[in-house]
């Protein structure tokens, strides 16, 4: 009875292993079958493609010709002293140019030749999804980009075994090169749809190749740094700050992926929301980074100084991220297509918490301008932190100083939003523009609030010399100019909390019916043809 009762507890943890393994292999397949038409028709045309071939072949050659020349030209001292150092960097070259410059550029042209041959119009009507064909394309230059890790990975092995430099700044060095070659190549897909006509695509072109370069200079002098004289912060910061670089990638390149499947979605449907949730995890990472960073400070200097470097990049990315994309959210379209009607929330939780989330340029203004409350709320929180903690030896001047530039420019940025909001409703009462206009109707509006009011006083003083009065508030470049100095009186910042305030009880009278049961049922004839389309795709799966 024991050896029965021992052999079916065998054959039923065998039953259940095999139902695990046939699960897990369903869905492979289902998966799959969702990836692999875009996959394998990029793969196919990138791994059969001059380029590729001409590229692949140089890097191999290169790297067989640098490994006997380096070797050699540190003959006999490679037996005695440690020579990795010449070796690797020789090595990052070969990688670099491949991975940072020759597949993101070639990402971009393959999107761009898709786009503008028309063959994104015949995907568009299959059954493949934006997101499929963005991810379609990135998934092949990432197989490109590991072919080149590992026909490389036997040469960096070699080079680390001739001592010079340690494991974990190697590892850094790698996993930031992979992470970098990633967001580039999400950086050139995105650039791809932007540009309209030949002339859009040339310059759209000239920026791609500009910031290739850049990033090309920027990490290869940081790479070589490392190289020649080691990793200059404790393993534990150079880990934060690796990991606090992938995460903020990560999200920057869902954002960026997001608005290039937005670009290359048909207008009648919700292009907005999926963007304004990236936006929102893009602003938590930020604050969540800012955050750690801010509680590792007091353990060293150079986790004061991380701290501090940490706490104002996501300070300026925060403001120029909302600046933008303020502008526009408040310059998008008010018309909603049926579609993005049966969309809409449609129970009164939903609409309590998704109103904002929804297309249009009222939920747009309103959402731009809470997450700048919340923003600048936050900024004022860690500044109080860092200032209470007396780690960093924060001076008061700098205390007030963040204090006011944070009030000063959020209140300046709701009014401007706005003004923007307005200007743009009335273009498109006879246009149709993008909502770029956003962004152009915002420096117009910046531009005129400082230029209107100083030229007024100049001439009104006979173009003479005169001093800040209240006639000159809209004029922020003046006014956040004074606040430098520590020269701008005190009741002024007052006046532009309550310009804020109103303009935001303003943008939230605006959205009037936005805020009521908008959602419309769907029709018997799409949900038929919806059960069809389900039907079709389970059975070729």
């Amino acid at each position: 009875m024991t050896d029965s009762a021992a052999i079916g507890t065998l054959d039923s943890n065998q039953h259940t292993h095999h139902r695990v393994i046939d699960a897990i292999d369903a869905w492979a397949i289902k998966a799959g079958d969702r990836i692999n038409p875009i996959l394998i028709k990029e793969t196919r045309q990138a791994l059969k493609s001059r380029q590729f071939l001409v590229t692949f072949s140089t890097l191999l050659v290169a790297a067989l010709g640098w490994t006997i020349i380096g070797s050699l030209s540190m003959m006999p001292q490679i037996y005695t002293t440690p020579s990795a150092p010449r070796l690797l960097i020789g090595y990052y070259v070969l990688l670099a140019i491949p991975m940072l410059l020759i597949v993101p550029l070639a990402a971009y042209r393959s999107l761009e030749a898709e786009i503008d041959d028309g063959t994104l119009e015949l995907l568009s009507i299959t059954t493949l999804s934006p997101w499929q064909i963005v991810l379609g394309k990135l998934a092949s230059a990432c197989l490109q980009i590991l072919l080149y890790l590992v026909t490389l990975f036997p040469c960096v092995a070699y080079a680390y075994t001739l001592r010079g430099i340690d494991l974990p700044t190697l590892g850094l060095i790698m996993a930031a090169l992979i992470v970098t070659a990633l967001t580039l190549t999400v950086v050139a897909l995105s650039l791809a749809p932007v540009a309209r006509g030949r002339t859009g695509r040339i310059s759209t072109l000239l920026v791609v190749m500009a910031v290739l370069l850049l990033a090309q200079y920027l990490i290869g002098f940081g790479v070589v740094s490392m190289i020649l004289y080691g990793n200059p912060v404790p393993i534990v910061l150079a880990g934060y700050l690796l990991f606090a670089f992938t995460a903020t990638s990560a999200v920057v390149c869902h954002l960026l992926l997001t608005t290039t499947a937005a670009l290359l979605t048909p207008e009648s449907e919700n292009r907005s929301t999926p963007i304004r949730w990236s936006i929102l995890a893009l602003t938590i990472t930020l604050v969540t980074m800012a955050a750690f960073g801010i509680e590792s400070a007091g353990s060293g200097r150079d986790a004061d100084e991380v701290a501090m470097a940490t706490f104002s990049l996501a300070v300026i990315l925060l403001a120029g991220l909302w600046t933008v994309s303020g502008a526009m959210f408040s310059a998008e379209s008010e018309t909603l297509t049926p579609r993005i009607r049966r969309e809409l929330p449609g129970n009164f939780v939903s609409r309590m918490l998704l109103t904002f989330f929804t297309p249009g340029p009222a939920t747009g203004l309103v959402f731009s301008m809470l997450m700048i409350a919340v923003v600048s709320g936050a900024v004022l929180f860690a500044i109080e932190t860092i200032a209470n903690n007396g780690a960093v030896g924060l001076a008061n001047r700098d205390r007030r100083l963040v204090w006011d530039w944070t009030i000063i420019y959020s209140s300046y940025l709701v009014m401007f939003l706005v003004a923007v909001r307005w200007i743009v409703a009335v273009v498109r009462i006879k246009n149709n523009p993008r909502v770029e206009i956003g962004l152009a109707a915002l420096i117009v509006v910046a531009v005129l609030s400082a230029l209107i009011p100083y030229s007024v006083g100049l001439h009104w003083n006979d173009y003479r010399p005169y001093s800040y009065s209240y006639w000159q508030i809209t004029n922020w470049f003046w006014t956040l100019g004074l606040t430098t100095s520590g020269s701008l009186p005190r009741d002024v910042i007052p006046v532009l909390v309550l310009g804020a305030v109103a303009a935001f009880l303003l943008a939230l009278a605006s959205v009037g019916t936005r805020a009521l049961p908008m959602r419309t049922a769907m029709p018997a004839a799409v949900m038929e043809e919806l059960a069809k389309t389900r039907q079709r795709s389970k059975s070729t799966s």
